[in-house]
């Protein structure tokens, strides 16, 4: 029984990483478009920056789910 419950927490957090993954690689598209029309610099790089730092906030919940999880208990 347990043995499931792992599983079930490892293929959670697959399908979040993916999910994190593709979403970021639309979102770094999209901002990319968008910063095409932008002049100061300074607004083109504050875009990147606050997609790492959402994308890295989510990559970084489901490896410490699967960690939290799998390790500690």
């Amino acid at each position: 029984m347990a043995t499931m419950a792992y599983v079930l927490v490892i293929l959670a957090s697959l399908i979040g990483l993916a999910g994190c993954a593709y979403y970021c690689r639309i979102n770094v598209l999209a901002i990319n478009e968008k910063n095409k029309n932008e002049p100061k610099a300074y607004k083109r790089v504050w875009n990147h920056v606050l997609n790492a730092l959402w994308y890295g906030y989510l990559i970084i919940f489901f490896v410490g789910l699967t960690v939290n999880n799998i390790f500690f208990k």
